[in-house]
């Protein structure tokens, strides 16, 4: 009835429409692997695309941004020339100014006349040197 299948006879042959499916499965799934394959491959390609489009957009952000910063720096740079040009004016504005107030000092230090010359009488109508000439009377109210 039931006959045991001994390890030294030989497996029983397939039938023919059984080898041609499984042929046919197995073609069948190597076509899938291989097409899975280059979808795998386009789709790798795609996102190295985008990452490099990605990776170019944040360097010219990048580059915008420095740009932007040199201008800046330039900016400051010229201001602080500008700056250092006033600064050197002043200084320049100042020993002249003390110059000057040595000057004035000297001068006040020094007569105004020489002590041989006579000195004017005081009631004449020029002004004394070293002097304002006198301010004219203020109108009455009376006028």
């Amino acid at each position: 009835m039931s006959r045991s299948v001994s390890s030294n006879e030989p497996p029983a042959a397939l039938p023919t429409w059984m080898r041609r499916t499984g042929a046919a499965l197995t073609a069948l799934v190597s076509v899938l692997f291989v097409v899975l394959l280059l979808q795998v491959r386009q789709q790798g390609e795609r996102i190295q695309a985008l990452q490099d489009k990605v990776q170019t957009l944040e360097n010219d952000k990048d580059l915008d941004r420095t740009n932007a910063l040199e201008e800046q720096l330039r900016s400051t740079a010229a201001r602080l020339q500008n700056l250092e040009g006033l600064e050197q004016s002043v200084q320049s504005l100042r020993s002249e100014q003390a110059g000057l107030r040595a000057q004035i000092r000297s001068q006040v230090r020094q007569p105004q006349f020489s002590p041989d010359e006579p000195m004017p009488p005081a009631s004449s109508t020029g002004p004394r040197p070293g002097r304002l000439p006198a301010l004219p009377p203020l109108p009455s109210a009376q006028e």
